[in-house]
């Protein structure tokens, strides 16, 4: 696409700058839709985690796992609202400290969460 500029004074190499930079844009913009499109594409052939070596390139497919926590589920499986005023609001980090410190178990907040995978991938030469 060209760009045509309406201005008639003017720096014509700064023109011509102005419409490379949009030329560009456009460029990168149709680069990244179609890297996202070959990603989505590379991510349903490997569903788990992968490694694969092509050629001189070395690719990872890594999922991670989230919890997403449910704020009054998480609440009303806390035994003291004194945990709650700790957490606050539902903070993974926090959460995961509390777990590690045993102050609560992992069946205290069984079925406060939903659990959302992550894709990661990643290629490296």
């Amino acid at each position: 696409m060209k760009y045509k500029s309406r201005q008639k004074r003017g720096n014509p190499h700064g023109l011509y700058k102005l419409a490379r930079y949009c030329e560009l844009k456009d460029q990168h913009k149709k680069i990244e839709d179609e890297l996202e499109s070959i990603r989505r594409d590379i991510l349903s052939m490997y569903p788990e985690s992968a490694e694969l070596h092509v050629n001189d390139y070395t690719v990872k497919v890594i999922y991670q796992e989230k919890k997403q926590f449910v704020d009054h589920l998480l609440f009303d499986a806390l035994p003291d609202p004194q945990l709650w005023k700790n957490v606050s609001k539902p903070d993974q980090a926090k959460i995961s400290a509390l777990l590690k410190a045993n102050i609560i178990t992992e069946e205290m907040i069984e079925g406060t969460y939903s659990v959302i995978r992550t894709p990661y991938l990643y290629v490296n030469k």
